[in-house]
């Protein structure tokens, strides 16, 4: 029995969250009742959601984890909360205002079922209500896929144009031999240049598995959130019999697991070992 196992009520998980011993990253407040707008309100009570607190374990760790909504001053947020044995991880499952008029979460099978009204322009044009199930894989929840294909990846091509405020460019091609070159300007972290690297298997296995758990053929060929001045992510994936998928992300937030793969990418640049050309 852990710690998350004796918590049975709102007061329960309030303290645990205030607890600093726990380093949970997040304050909220736990009540019975989200304090939901008056738009909002009405779709959670269709979904008949019980409660703002719920047990499973998601990383299959044999450790009880959470899932919880609480009010902020922005308004309702949902976090979860792994035991890690040694540790507890806290992270945001909710997007937030920008991205999400309402969201609603609750737990089934050891998974999130995941509702919510997105937020399509800057115009404020919402979507109809949108279901999504969550598994946590790959250190992070993204979309489920039952039935993943398994295809041959030929190479990989990342590109992340910066921002108005920030212009820093990142570029990196991956090959299917786990050759990878990364092309940089001076970000402060390396000065400009080509810089050549052979990935781990380990960690060249993670990004081709990821990839095809995807089901990049079916992603979107462009997103785009709806504010402005945002990074634009270019993915071009080549496959099989010299197939490409190309995918503009304005925003980075096209999908759960894409976001997650660009975080990996970006990742390479500081725990691979880089030579200069």
């Amino acid at each position: 029995m852990n710690k998350i196992d004796s918590l049975t009520s709102s007061n329960d998980i309030q303290t645990f969250i205030n607890n600093e011993d726990n380093k949970i990253n997040y304050y909220l407040n736990i009540e019975d009742k989200i304090n939901y707008d008056s738009y909002c309100s009405v779709i959670a009570d269709s979904l008949n959601l019980k409660q703002t607190w719920e047990k499973a374990d998601f990383d299959h760790n044999g450790l009880t984890d959470l899932l919880v909504t609480g009010n902020t001053s922005e308004g309702p947020k949902t976090i979860y909360i792994l035991d890690k044995g040694t540790h507890f991880e806290s992270k945001n499952l909710s997007k937030g205002k920008l991205y999400e008029e309402c969201s609603f979460s609750s737990v089934k099978d050891h998974k999130i079922e995941y509702h919510s009204i997105k937020i399509l322009n800057r115009y404020g044009y919402l979507s109809n209500l949108i279901k999504e199930n969550l598994i946590y894989k790959y250190e992070e929840f993204i979309e489920e896929n039952t039935a993943p294909k398994r295809h041959n990846i030929l190479e990989i091509k990342f590109e992340n144009i910066g921002s108005r405020w920030n212009r820093y460019v990142f570029d990196m091609k991956i090959v299917s031999n786990r050759d990878a070159t990364w092309t940089t300007e001076d970000d402060g972290l390396i000065t400009s240049g080509i810089y050549k690297t052979k990935l781990s298997e380990k960690d060249f296995k993670e990004i081709i598995d990821l990839i095809n758990y995807l089901d990049f053929e079916n992603l979107e060929d462009e997103y785009n959130v709806s504010y402005s001045d945002s990074h634009t992510a270019y993915l071009t994936i080549t496959y099989d019999n010299l197939k490409i998928k190309r995918i503009r992300d304005y925003g980075l937030m096209g999908s759960r697991g894409l976001k997650r793969l660009y975080d990996i990418l970006s990742a390479l640049k500081t725990n691979q070992q880089w030579t200069k050309q």
